[in-house]
């Protein structure tokens, strides 16, 4: 698969509508075209700290942020792919369904791939399917839990794993 878009969404809390970044690649041709990257006013609005320890976003960097579906319009424009591609895609398509019902947006969202599932079935030699550590086995430079650094490394994983999938 050469068409796609990774996505990655960090949150700050346990909520999956507390999205307070997104990072999304398009990707054509097996080439990385665009990227966007964005803070968002996570709702409801309030951070666990282990979260911001995680990724070091805090409420104050997200205090004037566009809400979720104030950036629709821009990130609409990347999933009008085939695919989408996360690595541990069960949470960021959780968090996008999630955020996209809360601000009564109704789409067609496209196929989804997960590049943990996917690296767990071709390469069986790593001691964890961790984003970090994949990307590590790639030689793919990884800024971790930052969103647009952990979409990049999802659509490299991907580019990547086309070499097993022959």
């Amino acid at each position: 698969m050469l068409d796609f878009t990774a996505i990655d969404f960090e949150t700050a809390n346990r909520y999956p509508t507390s999205a307070c970044a997104i990072g999304l690649v398009q990707v054509r041709n097996g080439k990385i075209v665009n990227e966007f990257f964005r803070l968002i006013k996570p709702e409801p609005y309030f951070f666990y700290r282990k979260f911001i320890d995680i990724h070091g976003i805090t409420p104050e960097q997200v205090a004037d942020a566009p809400l979720f579906e104030e950036l629709w319009g821009e990130i609409a424009s990347f999933l009008d792919t085939d695919a989408l591609v996360a690595h541990n895609a069960s949470f960021d398509m959780r968090v996008l369904k999630a955020c996209l019902e809360r601000a009564d947006i109704y789409t067609r969202l496209p196929q989804h791939y997960c590049t943990y599932q996917l690296t767990r079935r071709y390469i069986k030699e790593l001691p964890n399917y961790r984003l970090n550590t994949v990307c590590d086995y790639f030689g793919i430079a990884l800024n971790h839990h930052e969103a647009l650094s952990d979409a990049r490394g999802a659509a490299q994983i991907m580019l990547q794993l086309e070499n097993y999938k022959k």
